[in-house]
């Protein structure tokens, strides 16, 4: 299931609740958010709005592979320093047993 499958999963139901709540009906959920404007409470319309931009950045695959490619980026360097204090660890290990304090 592709991203873009799984937020409108999510969205459709909150659609469905503006429609019969609201009465706003519109053929895309940033088109329905923007329509139901202040009648949604704030923290309401501001989950909406994060919602929103999700689903654009979901259907854009730039924007999707530039997330995958700072979570590689940021494993790749906590691999490169765990292995530095695993190198690091077994050097002064190995001193201290050949001078003698192990």
């Amino acid at each position: 299931m592709t991203d873009t499958d799984q937020f409108s999963d999510q969205i459709d139901p909150i659609m469905e609740l503006m429609r019969s709540k609201l009465g706003i009906r519109a053929r895309s959920f940033p088109a329905a958010l923007a329509r139901a404007g202040r009648r949604l409470p704030r923290p309401i319309r501001r989950e909406g709005q994060v919602l929103a931009e999700a689903l654009a950045r979901a259907d854009n695959p730039r924007l999707r592979d530039t997330a995958d490619r700072r979570r590689a980026l940021a494993l790749d360097i906590l691999g490169a320093l765990a292995f530095s204090l695993l190198l690091t660890a077994a050097l002064v290990i190995t001193l201290l047993a050949w001078r003698g304090f192990l």
